[in-house]
């Protein structure tokens, strides 16, 4: 008969492979699955581009923005008690005028309120200045409470929402699909996900403010070519 020493130093063997089977692959996933929103977020660049009008308008923020943060997906689902989620990928313009590396965020939001419906949003927040650029790279971002957010929404349903300082640090714009009565970005919180930023760039680079400084991921560079296409990349300033 086996003794019990020997039954322990087994059950813990057989945990501690199970602990790797089941470990591995969920690091992968959320590499792959990091990867499939860098994908659809070059969609959603594309998608908004070519349903905003005038274009130039947009074209023009774009060539002036200290960075942009993009939402592929935003989902919407509500009856008076609301909830939205989505995951996003922001990037900052380098001193070369190109775009860095895309450190991942995810934006939440919940509310009461006379609301009903579904939708979904690709968002775009095309971040003007220093200061809307530090308050989305810190840990967490409340849309409205530091930061004047304009929004220019595109699609069904869609709501224009403003601040008092409307447009001073960052413009979004919106593609909807469905509908969806009341309510806006206001109060949504944007926060980075350490876990994608880990399974993709490793443990010592899953903060986004080293990872938005760098320009190494190959995977994102039909992204980067995306956000530039058609515009003049703002020239880097001189130092005298």
């Amino acid at each position: 008969m086996l003794s019990h020493p020997f039954l322990s130093r087994a059950m813990i063997a057989a945990l501690a492979v199970l602990a790797l089977n089941v470990s591995a692959p969920t690091l992968a996933d959320e590499a792959m699955d990091a990867k499939h929103v860098i994908d659809n977020a070059k969609i959603a660049v594309e998608r908004v581009r070519d349903e905003h009008r005038p274009v130039e308008q947009l074209n023009s923020l774009l060539r002036r923005a200290k960075g942009v943060l993009v939402i592929p997906s935003y989902y919407k689902a509500s009856f008076i008690i609301g909830g939205s989620f989505g995951d996003g990928v922001l990037m900052r313009r380098n001193e070369n005028g190109n775009f860095g590396d895309p450190a991942f965020y995810r934006m939440t939001s919940g509310s009461i309120g006379l609301q009903a419906g579904m939708q979904s949003a690709e968002i775009i927040f095309i971040i003007l200045t220093d200061k809307g650029m530090q308050a989305v790279l810190d840990d967490e971002f409340k849309i409205g409470a530091n930061v004047g957010i304009s929004i220019g929404a595109i699609g069904a349903g869609a709501e224009a929402a403003t601040t008092s300082n409307v447009g001073n640090d960052i413009v979004a714009y919106s593609r909807n699909t469905g509908l969806f009565a009341g309510g806006s970005f206001e109060g949504s919180v944007i926060k980075p996900r350490k876990d994608w930023n880990a399974a993709v760039y490793g443990i010592d680079l899953s903060g986004p403010d080293g990872i938005v400084r760098r320009s190494q991921l190959l995977y994102a560079d039909e992204l980067k070519q995306t956000l530039v296409s058609g515009i003049a990349a703002a020239q880097p300033q001189q130092v005298n």
